[in-house]
């Protein structure tokens, strides 16, 4: 593996992209014509530095258990060193913090929603890149929390004040949904995660058992997406009310119901990587262009 093949692994294509389109849709949800100058920046800081930098951390802090489950990584493979990953991670996410704040300097002004938000975001990651493993369920939820934020992230560096608002039921419906998919992601690093040392819930209740929690969660997110819907409160934005995000929301729900199923049966390796990191990587990713589609079609499907 060359060095560039390895730094374009360890900052994941992938989650690059679907945290800088999930910023992305969040910001054109709340303001279709957003101040370009203030788009583009807050889309550098956010998924290209914050976010990039966070994974990168993070493969400094889970190589006892990469040797185990994935020595072919760029770190445990000794392509690139721990310490560089260390400080490239870290200066990722502290200069894009910084850089949140700064969106709006053209205008003479500071997002202070958008920084604070990144800033949130950057002692998260460091938080549970470090430790979080050792804390159960509740690693998985501080995992939740840098996902659901990024729609959030997107809106409130729009529209500091209104994007709240606006962005608050998506982001708590993802919140809860993503809890149940990182024990997922868990159970299949058992084995690395025992050596290493790692108290994660599959570790401590078993896989199997695990996976049963997970699909609460699941549960959970598909009462909660339908509910602005449902009971159309006033207070936000037309997004909730248009057929399009309901049909991508569901579609969405289907396929974590139908991912979780397979793998359950499986509980296989290649399971785990078929249906829960690339399949719902793929729905993640459809949901994110149906909300597209709603921010510049309202009311249309």
């Amino acid at each position: 593996m060359g060095k560039l093949n390895a730094w374009f692994r360890i900052i994941r294509p992938p989650i690059l992209f679907i945290s800088a389109l999930g910023a992305a849709v969040g910001a054109l949800n709340v303001n279709l014509n957003p101040d370009p100058f203030t788009f583009w920046l807050a889309l550098i800081a956010w998924a290209p530095l914050v976010y990039t930098g966070i994974m990168i951390h993070n493969d400094y802090t889970d190589l006892e258990s990469d040797k185990i489950n994935r020595p072919h990584k760029p770190i445990p493979s000794g392509v690139i060193s721990p310490g560089t990953a260390r400080w490239t991670g870290l200066g990722m996410m502290f200069g894009g913090t910084a850089l949140a704040f700064f969106i709006n300097i053209h205008n003479g002004e500071i997002n202070y929603s958008a920084g604070i938000v990144a800033l949130s975001l950057t002692i998260v990651g460091i938080v549970y890149n470090h430790w979080g493993k050792g804390w159960g369920i509740w690693g998985n939820v501080f995992v939740a929390y840098g996902v659901a934020i990024i729609p959030f992230y997107g809106g409130v560096a729009i529209e500091p004040v209104d994007g709240i608002i606006a962005m608050a039921p998506l982001t708590i419906s993802i919140f809860v949904m993503e809890i149940g998919r990182e024990i997922i992601v868990c159970a299949e690093d058992v084995e690395g995660d025992i050596k290493a040392g790692f108290k994660t819930l599959p570790v401590r209740i078993g896989a199997k058992k695990s996976m049963y929690v997970a699909v609460l969660f699941y549960v959970g997110y598909a009462i909660l997406y339908p509910a602005p819907f449902i009971f159309r409160w006033d207070i936000l934005p037309s997004l909730y009310y248009d057929p399009v995000y309901l049909f991508g929301a569901t579609v969405f729900a289907i396929i974590l119901f139908v991912t979780w199923g397979l793998t359950l049966r499986q509980m296989t390796e290649r399971a785990f990587w078929n249906y829960i990191r690339t399949g719902t990587r793929v729905g993640v990713i459809f949901f994110q262009f149906i909300l597209l589609i709603s921010a510049f079609y309202p009311g249309k499907i």
